[in-house]
């Protein structure tokens, strides 16, 4: 059915539409409050996310659909709320590990380049993990995708409260000297 693939591509487009005017308002953010504490807020709020998702599906699996199958406005409406709030976090998880790599980097005087392959070493890894082993993880549970998600709300509500407990606060970047 066409419709569930243009659902999913508005879904998509309005995260998008959320990720870009979050970019754009990132800096603005991170010089309030900090990188670090931005970055950790993100991770919840994804986390939050996860867990909204298990609940849409569980609803959807508990509720009887009429007509050609598709699932209830509301469910629809849920998913692509939860689509649209997921721009958040995204934009900043595209790029605030990595200003923060680099600010840290910059003051200790060592190579960027080593160290942004690092972090980008800690980010591609968890991922190749997380294909090999979330299909088996599913299926350890009877399939479907939730004990997944569960694992992604409560990895993500962690790395969150340790972006917010450990990264150190920094203020305004101070004037450079011209020399």
């Amino acid at each position: 059915n066409s419709t569930g693939v243009r659902m999913g591509a508005l879904g998509l487009m309005v995260n998008s539409v959320v990720l870009g005017i979050t970019s754009l308002l990132m800096e603005k953010l991170c010089r309030k409050w900090g990188s670090g504490f931005i970055w950790g807020i993100a991770n919840i709020v994804m986390a939050l996310c996860f867990l909204a998702m298990l609940v849409v599906t569980y609803v959807a699996k508990k509720v009887v659909f009429v007509g050609d199958d598709l699932p209830p406005n509301g469910i629809v409406i849920a998913a692509i709320l939860i689509f649209a709030i997921l721009g958040f976090p995204l934009a900043i998880t595209y790029s605030v590990p990595y200003a923060l790599v680099s600010a840290r980097i910059e003051a200790l005087g060592l190579g960027q380049g080593l160290s942004m392959g690092v972090l980008n070493l800690a980010i591609v890894i968890p991922q190749v993990v997380v294909s090999l082993g979330s299909g088996p993880w599913d299926q350890l549970f009877g399939g479907g995708n939730s004990p997944a998600f569960a694992v992604a709300a409560a990895a993500a509500f962690a790395s969150g409260l340790v972006a917010i407990l450990a990264i150190p606060r920094s203020g305004p970047p101070k004037p450079r000297a011209v020399t």
